[in-house]
């Protein structure tokens, strides 16, 4: 069963009239050989927002994705459709770190009214990897770039660009992946999923340890 290990990028608003909104899809294929795990494939697109289709300068800012980019991308339920006929329709396990790209996943596919059912045995690494590092102390997410460097391993391309994220994730994946215990389930099972906020306002040591601290920190700067 192949392992898909993605990533997503979401809009930057401080306007509470919108919400986040997926811009930018990024995917690794790594499947079992004789040799061991290999990657097989990579997927990806940038996505056109539906509410605003603008990108605000902090969006830009932080994602390094430009107006341009976004002007000639798919709105969301195209690039789904585009997405999911690359994942292809054998059963796979569905990998990202952190839990806040499945909730989005979950939540646009909701507003445009399309099935969950195909988000299926998906798994958080990121919970997994910091719980397996730091099991005495106060539990605290473990960043990608943190784990790579953990692990010995160079992150390779641009952080908070969706394949780049993607490609980081399935190195850790595959060097840790006796680690990894994988579950299976379905979102069409989940009752009352609502999406998760993409950045904290918590402390400073905590925002180090997030994907998205500095996210948090650039809206510091401007307030």
């Amino acid at each position: 069963m192949p392992y898909i290990i993605y990533d997503l990028e979401f809009t930057v608003s401080r306007n509470t009239r919108y919400s986040s909104e997926i811009i930018d899809i990024g995917a690794v294929k790594v499947t079992e050989s004789s040799d061991g795990l290999v990657v097989t494939d990579t997927f990806h697109t940038y996505v056109r927002p539906s509410n605003k289709s603008v990108l605000s300068t902090d969006t830009i800012q932080f994602t390094g994705i430009t107006q341009k980019d976004i002007d000639a991308a798919p709105l969301f339920p195209a690039a789904l459709n585009q997405f999911i006929a690359w994942m292809g329709s054998d059963p796979y396990y569905m990998c990202s770190w952190g839990p806040d790209d499945r909730s989005k996943l979950i939540s646009h596919c909701r507003t445009h009214q399309l099935d969950v059912a195909w988000i299926t045995n998906h798994n958080d690494l990121q919970q997994q990897w910091s719980r397996t590092v730091r099991k005495e102390g106060k539990f605290r997410q473990l960043g990608l770039a943190q784990a790579l460097e953990i692990c010995g391993i160079e992150f390779d391309g641009t952080q908070h660009r969706a394949l780049d994220d993607a490609i980081n994730t399935a190195k850790v994946f595959m060097h840790q992946f006796d680690r990894f215990t994988l579950e299976n389930n379905c979102a069409a099972d989940d009752e009352g999923i609502t999406s998760k906020v993409v950045y904290s306002s918590s402390t400073e040591d905590e925002e180090k340890e997030s994907p998205f601290g500095n996210l948090a920190s650039l809206f510091k700067t401007k307030e």
